[in-house]
């Protein structure tokens, strides 16, 4: 059942039970292909005689768009367009071995910004992809198994975190002098927020010597989408108010003080973009220009956080605190992540053995 196009643009018509439903017109063929989906799955009935990967991949993201946070509809829109992009038109039922293994060929030889995808990735595209698989069979009693007939990607092994020690930090900041990145490198270091989390920091979340971390924001969206969104933090840990450390807060009064003639309204600014959080493009730029100026190896801007934990843990601060600093879900995460860098602690345990024979 195809989406139409006449002169005012596409549109969707279809008959279910005697009731024929028709859309308005929309600009895109895409838009007219989600309406329909959503309109489709409202009344029950296929796209089609024999749903394609292209009509199926609409009808779960209009089931699922409600349900999902924005960074994470917007990851399995483009993990699926991955499959799309060779299957899109292959019905569900009808995925022959042949076509998948293509599939995969055109994933394994897809580049992003010049460089291959991941085998982690994949592996997570492939998954994405069979839970569409599931859920055609679930919804419409579409069945393929030629998924599953196929081996996982080895993934490689996990890229070491960077760790940013005192005196490296300090040597990052000798040749910082500009604003408002000197302040954003001193809180993301000694608050360990996420960068998504700073990045939405408002003045309002800043009094009374504490920062109040309830919200994150996204500047990877297209122009029709928007310049950024604001979403909730990533687990309801995150949600947390954190007093800040002298030097933080330092930072953040200086700063502050010369936004007060940019902003009538100073409370609804964003600590470090104004009137607009920073595209994270920018602060990739910003990061590793001072890194470079410093001479010192660049790290991703999530490494700031593993170097406030590094920091924390080096000054005896226990799994438990730099759990609730960082604002994890749990404290099997935070040991999970940087049992690591309890090992000097083993020697402890040695001696106050030693000493108790």
């Amino acid at each position: 059942m195809p989406v139409y196009k006449d002169a005012r643009g596409y549109y969707y018509s279809f008959t279910r039970n005697g009731t024929r439903y028709r859309s308005k017109r929309f600009p895109l063929k895409r838009d007219a292909e989600k309406a329909m989906a959503s309109a489709m799955l409202a009344v029950g009935v296929l796209p089609s005689d024999t749903m394609t990967f292209s009509q199926a991949t609409e009808a779960f993201l209009a089931e699922k768009e409600p349900r999902l946070k924005r960074q994470s509809f917007d990851r399995v829109r483009v993990m699926l367009g991955h499959f799309n992009a060779t299957l899109g038109e292959v019905p569900v039922d009808r995925l022959t071995v042949d076509q998948y293994t293509r599939a995969l060929h055109y994933l394994d030889e897809y580049t992003r910004q010049g460089r291959p995808l991941k085998n982690s990735y994949k592996n997570k595209v492939v998954r994405t992809f069979k839970n569409l698989c599931k859920w055609c069979a679930r919804r419409y009693d579409l069945v393929t198994t030629v998924p599953d007939k196929f081996d996982p990607y080895r993934n490689e092994e996990k890229e070491e975190m960077k760790i940013l020690t005192l005196s490296q930090f300090n040597e990052l900041l000798a040749v910082c002098d500009e604003e408002p990145w000197r302040s954003l490198f001193i809180t993301l270091f000694y608050m360990g927020l996420r960068v998504g989390e700073a990045n939405a920091l408002t003045w309002a979340d800043f009094k009374d010597g504490k920062i109040t971390v309830n919200k994150t924001v996204s500047t990877k969206l297209t122009s029709s989408e928007g310049h950024y969104l604001i979403t909730s933090p990533k687990t309801r840990s995150s949600v947390r108010t954190l007093p800040t450390p002298q030097i933080v807060s330092n930072a953040l009064l200086s700063l502050r003080s010369k936004q007060y003639v940019e902003s009538e309204n100073v409370a609804q600014t964003f600590i470090f973009g104004g009137s607009a959080p920073i595209p994270e493009t920018s602060l990739q730029k910003k990061k590793n220009y001072y890194f470079e100026k410093a001479g010192l190896e660049p790290i991703r801007l999530h490494d700031f956080r593993h170097s406030c934990a590094s920091f924390l843990i080096n000054n005896g601060a226990t799994p438990l605190l730099v759990s609730k600093w960082l604002g994890h879900a749990n404290v099997s995460m935070t040991l999970n992540t940087y049992s690591h860098l309890w090992n000097d602690e083993l020697d402890k345990i040695v001696a106050v053995i030693d000493k108790n024979p």
